[in-house]
């Protein structure tokens, strides 16, 4: 079974210290983990976002569309882009009620 989790944001808010956070716990915890973060527009104050994948045989790092069991975003736009896009139906949105 593999666990999900798709983070979104704006530049400078910290998806990928929190997605780096959580890839060494899983790690620690002795869970297989990939990671991968993209955020080219983040110095412009443009979107970032982080997939994480954690489970027994977990060989890819991007979140397939729709498949994110938790969608976790520090800006409520892209909450809703993620919310759409990437979380999957019974999966968990939080989120961070600020506005960019």
């Amino acid at each position: 079974m593999t666990f999900n989790i798709y983070m979104t944001g704006v530049g400078g808010q910290g998806i990928g210290m929190l997605s780096e956070v959580l890839l060494r716990a899983a790690d620690y915890a002795g869970y297989d983990v990939k990671a991968v973060d993209t955020h080219g527009l983040a110095q412009r104050g443009g979107m970032v976002v982080s997939h994480l994948r954690i489970g027994k045989q977990v060989y890819a790092p991007l979140v397939p569309k729709g498949e994110a069991d938790m969608v976790v975003s520090l800006e409520r736009h892209e909450a809703f882009q993620a919310l759409i896009h990437m979380l999957k139906p019974g999966g968990v949105l939080i989120y961070y009620d600020a506005v960019w």
